[in-house]
């Protein structure tokens, strides 16, 4: 016996046009099981099968009688039914040359009798068949019931059509989605087809979202098509884009395809803006590689590749394979944005710590400035470096900055009740500044508490200015106008526009301590950290030298002028309750 069907001329097309349209699934589907069980109950048939012919095998989207769910292509009797656009029958398959020693006929489920019709695309390509089996054998088919077994595969072929449309086709552009994407990398993995999955990630979420504010879903739609169009121009001959996400786009390539090139030829041809009705947009071009191992079992691939493309953006290098150190890292972050808003409502997570600043003339402290710790429950300590910038993106920083807000004002009451009366900084961010409600609560809960506003001073970085210049000025100028203190944090580092700064209502600049790092060595350094603080005094601004650590560096900053230090020469951070005694080890000034 020839060991099973020739394959069809259109193969090819076949198997490009079966990987769009059956995907592999688990679930049931309801009118598939109809359709077979009509079809065994009509034709009074043991066993009926929607059976998908695949590149090495059957497998059974619907079955009747059948406990396998899939065998060997070779040993399909369906793989003869799709060589005809008519039904197939065999009589006796034990008198069929081509199937009397097929294991399937001189074994379970030992059939006898077999006919199928083919199931059918509109362009003549055969996915399969719906088929019926007996243990005997049978007559010809009349030709009505031949027309009826046509009919039925007809209603299959409907109802694989329906589904591709309603579930797995994003119907803005017309792609495959996001969840035939995952089937599709399944399927590769399960076959071991040795692939590649690539996510490219065109346009920020937040970039998106401006452009529909600014000119409208139908322009956001369209934008989206002319990128689709684009993208699909550049890739390999028969590879299928899907969409994502609003902004990401996917495919799959063999894994010995030139991934570098291809790459690099998506990212050289996105250089050019996109133009949309006439406005070119640029833009933002993540693309991230991952193989499809069929050994690593099941894995959340798509995610990974996701992870691959956001890596590649935000380190601005175009594109980048998966690898876990990153993967790792976002979900830290995501571990972290998810565990802040319990440690909000906690009072064991988040608490502060004040550093001194000290007065060099009288040797006395004035002012501290509150840093904001977090002890995570599961992941230990958490600088405030790692999770401010992660916050400063949600709208977790507003319930962030008021505990902050809330700890600050409680302790600055609780001091004052035992006579220590001192200056508590609290560094606040853009979203504070652009948002009245914060300065509003600050104001308000300075006022019930009775805190006199000099007790209380606001910091914020040079960057703070440039994102919203007149919403930022407003609500400095109301902090300013209740009397409390505000200070410019990280001096030095920014564009230190000393024109806008004069319009602001700063009372003190804290010159970064990265300035004084190399301060005692380094020539440019110290022109630098010396024209700033004469400046800033000049200006009459208090001046602050944050990161003092050595008796050189603050000897040379005493020359220069500056009056007030912070640093560990003279205090590292430290809890409220380990203050008094540091202050009683000061001078009284």
């Amino acid at each position: 016996m020839e060991r099973g069907a020739p394959h069809p001329v259109n193969e090819l097309q076949r198997l490009q046009r079966l990987s769009e349209l059956c995907v592999v699934e688990s679930n049931v589907d309801e009118v598939f099981e109809r359709v077979v069980a009509m079809t065994a109950l009509y034709y009074d048939a043991p066993i009926s099968l929607i059976s998908i012919v695949d590149q090495h095998r059957q497998w059974f989207r619907a079955r009747v009688g059948m406990d396998a769910t899939q065998t060997p292509r070779e040993l399909s009797f369906c793989g003869y039914a799709i060589l005809a656009n008519e039904p197939m029958e065999i009589l006796d398959a034990t008198q069929d040359e081509r199937f009397k020693d097929n294991p399937l006929v001189t074994g379970p489920p030992y059939i006898r009798y077999y006919a199928g019709a083919p199931l059918l695309t509109d362009d003549g390509l055969a996915l399969g068949s719906l088929c019926i089996i007996d243990g005997q054998p049978r007559a010809p088919m009349s030709a009505r019931d031949r027309s009826i077994l046509k009919h039925f595969a007809e209603l299959v072929m409907q109802r694989i059509l329906g589904l591709r449309s309603r579930s797995f086709v994003d119907q803005p552009t017309g792609l495959f989605n996001r969840l035939r994407l995952e089937e599709d990398v399944r399927h590769s993995q399960i076959n071991h087809l040795g692939s590649q999955l690539f996510v490219v990630d065109m346009l920020s979420p937040k970039f998106l979202n401006d452009v529909v504010k600014a000119l409208g879903y139908s322009f956001s739609q369209e934008l989206i098509l002319a990128i689709k169009s684009r993208l699909q121009a550049l890739l390999p001959a028969g590879c299928v884009l899907y969409k994502v996400s609003p902004t990401r786009f996917g495919f799959i390539v063999p894994d010995d395809a030139p991934t570098e090139a291809l790459c690099r030829h998506i990212l050289e041809d996105f250089k050019l803006p996109v133009e949309c009705q006439g406005i070119p947009v640029q833009m933002q071009v993540g693309l991230g590689v991952l193989p499809i191992d069929s050994a690593q079992g099941d894995q959340d691939w798509l995610r990974l590749a996701v992870s691959a493309a956001d890596d590649a953006r935000d380190r601005n290098v175009g594109w980048a394979r998966y690898e876990p150190k990153f993967d790792a890292a976002q979900r830290r972050a995501f571990t972290l944005l998810s565990s802040l808003s319990e440690a909000v409502r906690t009072s064991d997570q988040l608490y502060l710590m004040f550093q001194p600043q000290v007065h060099l003339l009288t040797g006395t402290c004035q002012s501290v400035e509150a840093l904001l710790r977090w002890d995570h429950p599961l992941l230990g300590p958490i600088s405030p470096a790692e999770f401010i910038p992660l916050v400063e993106k949600t709208a977790l920083m507003r319930p962030l900055s008021l505990w902050v807000l809330d700890a600050i004002i409680r302790q600055s009451v609780a001091w004052r009740e035992v006579g220590i009366n001192l200056r508590i900084s609290m560094n606040v961010t853009v979203n504070d500044l652009e948002d009245p409600g914060f300065v509003d609560q600050l104001l308000k809960s300075a006022r019930l508490q009775q805190i006199p506003p000099e007790h209380l001073e606001i910091e914020f970085t040079e960057s703070v200015l440039m994102e919203n210049p007149p919403q930022v000025q407003q609500q400095l100028q109301r902090v300013r106008d209740a009397g409390m203190e505000v200070a410019i944090d990280d001096f030095g580092t920014g564009y230190s526009n000393w024109s806008y700064f004069s319009q602001l209502p700063v009372t003190t600049v804290k010159l970064d301590q990265s300035l004084m790092k190399k301060l005692a060595t380094d020539a440019k350094d110290q022109r630098l950290v010396k024209t700033l603080i004469e400046l800033a005094q000049r200006l009459g601004y208090r001046v602050v030298a944050e990161g003092i650590e050595s008796q050189t560096t603050l000897a040379l900053i005493q020359q220069w002028g500056c009056t007030e230090v912070q640093g560990y020469l003279f205090a590292r951070p430290m809890l409220a309750s380990a203050l008094p005694a540091w202050l009683d080890s000061r001078p009284a000034g």
